[in-house]
């Protein structure tokens, strides 16, 4: 028993006062601070801001709040332990800390972005093994350091922290003044966003209504329409167009592209793109189909669609301006396990994996007694809406221009194929519960006598994205959208009809204008004037997302049915300055 309290005894010995252990306890816990809970997140926000609907200033001082109570925390333990007890937490904090930095900067795979694409981390394995041998290698390392000269390891744990703390700190200073910070102060300052108001309203007469499912290839819907042969009967009145090219393989800035026709080559930031989009648009696409008397709403996310909601405010009719609340809490808790992420060893990265569309719950806005009025997209709160509400009809609308937003194909999946909520869903699955929740939007149009009036379209933003090689295999096959429509005039009974014509969403721009009584000629060709076996000419942008092509912007020219990947000719390879989802 006398030798175990003499261990502990020696365990805890230690000649060296607290005013002599406080530096080293000072640099190692501010270290460890400063790089996981400051500048990580800091990082992070800056080289994303076009994902961020919070302010900067708002993240910088619930950070500094909190690294301040963690580094007091970490600074008062360290001080309560002596001796060895003290060297061995002081090593693990140091050692977590450095391998921490060069994880996330010099260590770090490429998964791909946190777009809500499912990782295969089972292809990982051995890269993790390897990774993890680096760790071990790191905290072999100061341990050693401390067996063969404890005042070698003091000065050097002191001298490795000045080197992070000053290295990080002029990193995070370049960033700021690349950035600009009056560009940086602009970001999640926008008073203006996309509410849910007539989210369930129509017309009684002249509605056109686009249901848009993202990423919905046309392999992936001829899948489900192969597994349920009912939803032939579902779709009467539909004509599927089996040859319909998107424009971008991404919904920024697919969608803008679409309502604008303005091009976006990547040499400008996202808000500049935006900003010039809505400000010198091509197409007035949506001031024409409002100024044509009708209601005109858009239920998408901001950011991805108008940078700046204000950007079409008076031309949407869902656009307002309310209090906007920042949870600072979970906003909090979002950014450090994005940090988490970055500098996590590949084996602990899966738990803490964030699809980044989870940012949007930081943010909620209050308006007419409505308990949050931001629309985000999300289908298991759109469908719980609709089954509260139901549609309704506004008798004094001459007419309604709709525009949904659902998940569609994109991962994660959140939803099953009777669009109830479940965790771990499929594709298939997902895709199916959407268009159970448009079948029954489409009963309800017809009890309410309104269906064979209405246009209805369901499309999508882009098909299939870039694969996860890293190389012109990502981008060299055929990726096609799909297209229904139901006209105006055409109920049910007819069956659904398949059409081969070569059209595109430049077409569908002029044809949704003819479809609410405007003249489609400054439009170009719709989809109606184009013959069934007309040969087209179309293009499409699609950027390389990782490996050897991660910068690259490539253009695609189709001559001929884009099914069919020999008539696709890359025209033109260009590197990004400015890229992202």
């Amino acid at each position: 028993m006398g030798t175990v309290k003499d261990r502990m005894r020696a365990l805890w010995a230690d000649q060296r006062s607290w005013r002599i252990r406080l530096p080293l306890a000072l640099l190692t816990a501010f270290t460890c601070v400063f790089t996981f809970l400051l500048f990580g997140p800091c990082e992070i926000f800056i080289q994303n801001m076009q994902e961020m609907p919070f302010p900067f200033l708002t993240l910088a001082l619930v950070l500094l709040l909190a690294g301040a109570a963690a580094f007091a925390a970490l600074l008062l333990a360290l001080l309560l332990l002596r001796g060895k007890a003290f060297n061995f937490a002081v090593s693990v904090l140091f050692a977590g800390t450095l391998a921490g930095y060069l994880q996330g900067n010099f260590l770090n795979l490429d998964h791909g972005s946190l777009d809500g694409n499912a990782v295969y981390w089972q292809s990982y394995r051995f890269a993790m093994l390897k990774n993890l041998a680096v760790w071990l290698l790191v905290f072999a390392g100061v341990f050693f350091l401390l067996y063969l000269n404890r005042k070698l390891w003091t000065r050097g744990i002191e001298l490795m922290c000045a080197i992070l703390i000053g290295a990080q700190t002029v990193a995070l200073i370049v960033l700021l003044a690349q950035t600009g910070l009056a560009r940086l102060g602009r970001v999640g300052q926008e008073t203006a966003y996309v509410s849910r108001d007539g989210i369930y309203e129509v017309a009684p007469e002249n509605n056109v209504i686009v249901f848009l499912l993202d990423r919905l290839d046309n392999r992936f819907t001829d899948e489900v329409l192969e597994l349920h042969p009912e939803w032939a009967q579902r779709l009467g009145g539909f004509t599927y167009y089996h040859d319909f090219t998107g424009s971008y393989a991404n919904t920024r800035p697919s969608i803008a592209y679409f309502m604008t026709g303005v091009q976006h080559d990547y040499t400008v930031p996202w808000e500049d793109y935006f900003d010039r989009a809505w400000s010198e648009p091509v197409y007035q696409f949506l001031p024409d189909i409002h100024s044509a008397g009708y209601k005109t709403r858009i239920y998408s996310d901001s950011s991805y669609v108008f940078g700046d909601a204000g950007n079409v405010e008076g031309v949407v009719d869902n656009i307002r301006r309310d209090t906007k609340t920042v949870h600072r809490r979970l906003m909090l808790v979002k950014m450090l396990v994005l940090s988490a992420y970055r500098y996590a060893p590949e084996a602990l990265k899966p738990f803490f994996q964030l699809y980044s569309g989870e940012l949007g719950d930081v943010v909620t806005v209050s308006g007419d007694g409505k308990e949050n009025n931001l629309f985000t997209v999300d289908d298991v709160a759109f469908w719980k809406g609709y089954r509260e509400h139901g549609l309704t009809v506004d008798q004094d609308a001459r007419g309604v221009f709709q525009f949904y937003h659902f998940e569609g194909a994109h991962s994660p999946y959140v939803m099953d194929e009777n669009a109830q909520p479940v965790e771990g869903g499929t594709l298939n699955g997902q895709i199916t519960g959407n268009m159970e929740m448009i079948f029954r939007y489409l009963d309800e149009l017809e009890e309410k006598g309104l269906f064979d009036d209405a246009t209805i379209i369901i499309t999508t933003d882009h098909a299939r994205p870039p694969g996860q090689e890293g190389n012109m295999g990502d981008v060299n096959d055929s990726r096609v959208s799909t297209l229904m429509i139901k006209p105006a005039g055409i109920g049910r009974t007819e069956p659904l009809g398949v059409s081969s014509k070569q059209v595109c969403q430049d077409n569908l721009r002029a044809s949704i204008i003819s479809y609410c009584g405007l003249d489609a000629a400054a439009y170009g060709r719709t989809i109606e004037s184009i013959g069934e076996h007309e040969q087209m000419t179309r293009y499409l942008w699609i950027r390389g997302e990782r490996g050897d092509i991660a910068d690259k912007l490539f253009t695609f020219r189709i001559t001929g049915d884009a099914n069919d990947f020999s008539n696709w000719e890359l025209i033109d390879e260009a590197v990004m300055d400015y890229w992202g989802l």
